[in-house]
């Protein structure tokens, strides 16, 4: 009886970790995601519109927009590599 329970716990726990593993799987491909659109959002909205211009000891908001957009989907693909 005692070892029936055993197998049942175990059976259950083994259970449990498939369920976390496929929904941390789940988040982590939805972050990566999220990630790499927003990258692309915010490369677009660096290389087509005309931004008014800043003070001079200001970056460019374009280029700015540019390098915050891959570093954002660099960091999306980073993540899906880590996981695969």
């Amino acid at each position: 009886m005692l070892n029936r329970r055993v197998r049942l716990y175990a059976g259950s726990m083994e259970e449990m970790n498939d369920d976390r593993s496929q929904e941390m799987f789940r988040r982590i491909s939805i972050r990566w995601k999220i990630m790499l659109v927003l990258g692309t959002i915010l490369i677009a909205l660096g290389l087509f519109v005309d931004w008014p211009p800043q003070e001079a000891d200001l970056p460019d908001t374009a280029s700015f927009l540019v390098i915050l957009g891959g570093l954002l989907g660099s960091a999306g693909l980073l993540a899906v590599l880590r996981r695969a």
